[in-house]
């Protein structure tokens, strides 16, 4: 189970991400997607894990489109994963690091996910993801 469970996304205007949080977001321009106060994720091997949007975005595709994910508590504490299908980009894009963290860790590799909603989302460029410890 994953505690304090969030989806959000956002704009950037880099084409790679920085390790410190903040500077990967346009402000004001985050938007909350998902929350769960608890969730349990459950799916077989080879498939998606699907989450179905609280509130529709719409990506007008003029800037880099950042996907945080993040939780407080739960499974894979210290690791800072949600296990799925990945992707190597081949440059940063994906920051991730300790729940109340400012900033984390670099990697190229990033999370395959498709997001379900009122207007479906299309591929994400970036990935972020905050775990608790």
């Amino acid at each position: 189970n994953y505690t304090d469970f969030q989806i959000w996304a956002g704009l950037t205007d880099s084409d790679v991400m920085s390790s410190t949080f903040d500077d990967n977001i346009i402000p004001g321009s985050r938007t909350l997607l998902f929350s769960r106060d608890s969730l349990y994720i459950e799916a077989l091997p080879n498939s998606w894990i699907p989450f179905d949007l609280d509130t529709a975005y719409w990506y007008g595709g003029t800037h880099n489109l950042v996907i945080e994910i993040m939780w407080s508590d739960g499974e894979e504490i210290g690791s800072e994963c949600v296990y799925t299908w990945q992707w190597n980009t081949g440059t940063m894009r994906c920051a991730s690091g300790p729940f109340a963290a400012s900033s984390g860790s670099l990697t190229s590799v990033i999370p395959v996910l498709r997001l379900d909603g009122e207007s479906a989302l299309e591929s994400a460029t970036f990935a972020e993801i905050k775990s608790g410890s």
